[in-house]
């Protein structure tokens, strides 16, 4: 359970909002959409921070909180005196008011936490290939700076085998020899990534960190031993007072149950990513494509990733509605809904929340009693531009 409730912060007025597994934001642009996604992102960090500590004090701390959301998340001037966040998980639950400068905190079940890997993953992802020398570009500690530093590590990842990427007649692959990235295009033609079309600029960066957090990582994660980590000793402390208490009301092996639960807490189990913008210089066609991938690099393991998504298209939607349609008719007709929408990428409906985000609040699009999203919420432009041609129609046969 996550529980998120922002008011006042930009042009968020008042917004609450239970996120599932899969979540998408939709509306015009500054209605507010990546403002719920970065403070989403930033609150679930401070809970892995406070964590890791075993305390808040750090966010405690006068100005700690609202500056690291500010500078990492790009929000300079979206706090006014009205403005506060409160955000609650099985966990732990905190809220920050920014008239007193208060943040409140309480623990609920400190032990349930699992550590994911965060990345939140930014329109601006084609910098990567937009600019040569990215890499010695100096920028602030923010979200494209560590968007940077995951794709460092993900290009990496595929030095040996490229990667496809979707249908399309392209696959990229990470150099080590002169440490570029290459996209072989034809099956044929290699050139420099930087040469690469628009929407392979975007569409690459995203494909290669989402295979790579939702599996590559995993892999790599699984070399580790719990011995290599360095375990914060305040944590580990605090983790073994708490089951030695725990073990006056019932058996179990304190070294192996603290074995587990460091584990669970200091190496990552599951991704949570935040996305900005799927859709960016994409065809209709591809943006499908590029969606079912989606849902199936987050669903395809046991590991329960995440994913929150910003968009402008209806096409996103649309997308997605499918493969929640395909999971209701697969029930019933399994063998004739997998020729036409393949299993891998169908989604469960008690899984997805989707929201319109508009004048400040949001509200959920999705039909409980059909399992869909509301068709009337897809087709908004498509109902407005009918009814200008419809005008303009009556206009031009006005006797």
């Amino acid at each position: 359970m996550k529980h998120l409730i922002i008011k006042n912060i930009g042009p968020i007025k008042d917004v609450s909002i239970e996120l599932k597994r899969i979540n998408v934001l939709i509306g015009l642009q500054s209605s507010g959409k990546s403002t719920i996604s970065k403070i989403a992102c930033y609150c679930a960090w401070a809970e892995k921070e406070i964590v890791t500590a075993q305390s808040p004090d750090y966010f405690r701390k006068k100005g700690n909180f609202e500056s690291n959301l500010i500078v990492f998340h790009k929000l300079k001037g979206y706090f006014t005196e009205d403005s506060s966040i409160e955000y609650e998980t099985n966990v732990m639950k905190f809220s920050f008011v920014k008239r007193d400068e208060s943040f409140n905190f309480e623990w609920k079940n400190r032990l349930d936490y699992i550590r994911p890997k965060l990345i939140y993953i930014p329109a601006e992802r084609n910098i990567v290939a937009s600019i040569p020398n990215w890499f010695e570009v100096k920028l602030e500690d923010n979200n494209i700076h560590s968007f940077m530093a995951d794709w460092e590590e993900a290009r990496k990842y595929y030095a040996e085998q490229p990667l496809q990427i979707l249908n399309l007649k392209a696959k990229y692959f990470f150099n080590k020899q002169d440490s570029k990235d290459r996209v072989i295009v034809e099956e044929k033609n290699e050139i420099d990534f930087t040469n690469a079309s628009s929407g392979l600029q975007s569409l690459i960066p995203l494909s290669v960190i989402m295979k790579f957090v939702t599996k590559g990582i995993y892999e790599e994660k699984e070399k580790i031993s719990i011995k290599d980590l360095t375990t914060n000793k305040k944590l580990g402390a605090s983790i073994r007072k708490l089951l030695e208490s725990e073990k006056e009301n019932r058996d179990f092996d304190i070294e192996k149950e603290y074995a587990r639960i460091i584990e669970k807490m200091t190496k990552p189990n599951f991704s949570a990513i935040f996305l900005e913008e799927p859709e960016e210089n994409l065809y209709p066609v591809t943006q499908r494509d590029l969606m079912n991938d989606l849902m199936h690099s987050v669903n395809n393991t046991d590991r329960r990733h995440s994913v929150v998504i910003t968009t402008h298209s209806p096409y996103i939607l649309t997308s997605l509605n499918n493969l929640l349609y395909a999971a209701e008719v697969g029930k019933q007709k399994k063998e004739e809904t997998i020729k036409i929408v393949p299993q891998k990428y169908w989604v469960d409906f008690n899984e997805v929340g989707t929201w319109f985000v508009k004048n400040g609040k949001i509200s959920s699009i999705l039909d409980e009693k059909e399992k869909q999203i509301r068709a009337e919420k897809i087709d908004e432009l498509s109902r407005q531009l009918n009814r200008e041609f419809d005008k303009l129609t009556n206009l031009k046969y006005e006797v």
